[in-house]
């Protein structure tokens, strides 16, 4: 669900600043070859994730549900030299894409890609996350959550896309979907978290930044 008005965002399509030419080529391929090709971030989203990424200059940083790794290019931009970048996916299909563009980052070598269920890589992938953006099952995000909270150190920010579901958070009708009331369980259960602060931003289908107190 687009909250602004379809003029309003191709203005800030246009005034944000462009994707390298060669996301163009990642984003023509998802759409052209991956089932339910939306679930791509974009630019916007993508500077977005990048700022955040260059003001918190993390060592540790991690994304659960890379998708084709369009977002991935972004995040890792302000990654430390010596850092390390974790992406979990669960479709295996996805992976030759994802590889094929992270080699053209220059920071390739320190991105590592695990398949398979978030429950299960979360567990054997821990690290004193700096910065992590989850953007994965809906069903599964306050899990995620749990598991992922006791890592972060203090001022630490999680991103959690998705968070406003198209609207439906505040549609009646809607809440009987699984996936909506997840989310809202979610939201509730991170607003009453005495270990975090959080704002949720209305970019593209909302996104709520978590700091760790």
């Amino acid at each position: 669900m687009e909250f602004l008005s379809d003029d309003l965002q191709e203005y800030i399509s246009a005034h944000t600043t462009k994707a390298p030419k060669y996301l163009d080529e990642l984003e023509r391929e998802t759409w052209v070859k991956v089932i339910m090709p939306r679930m791509l971030s974009g630019h916007v989203q993508g500077q977005i994730l990048k700022q955040f990424s260059l003001m918190k200059r993390p060592k540790y940083l991690l994304e659960v549900g890379t998708f084709t790794g369009y977002a991935s290019h972004f995040l890792v931009a302000g990654l430390q030299d010596e850092g390390e970048f974790h992406a979990v996916e669960i479709n295996e299909e996805l992976e030759p894409i994802i590889k094929k563009y992270w080699a053209k980052h220059p920071k390739f070598n320190q991105m590592n890609l695990h398949i398979g269920p978030a429950s299960k890589v979360l567990k054997a992938v821990q690290r004193p996350w700096d910065l992590i953006f989850l953007d994965a099952d809906k069903a599964g995000l306050l899990d995620y959550y749990e598991l992922l909270v006791p890592l972060m150190e203090s001022n630490s920010i999680m991103l959690i896309d998705n968070i406003l579901w198209s609207g439906k958070v505040t549609q009646p009708v809607a809440k009987n979907d699984k996936d909506t009331k997840a989310i809202l369980a979610l939201n509730r259960h991170v607003a009453e978290d005495p270990r975090v602060e959080q704002v949720i931003l209305s970019a593209r289908d909302g996104i709520m930044m978590v700091r760790k107190v």
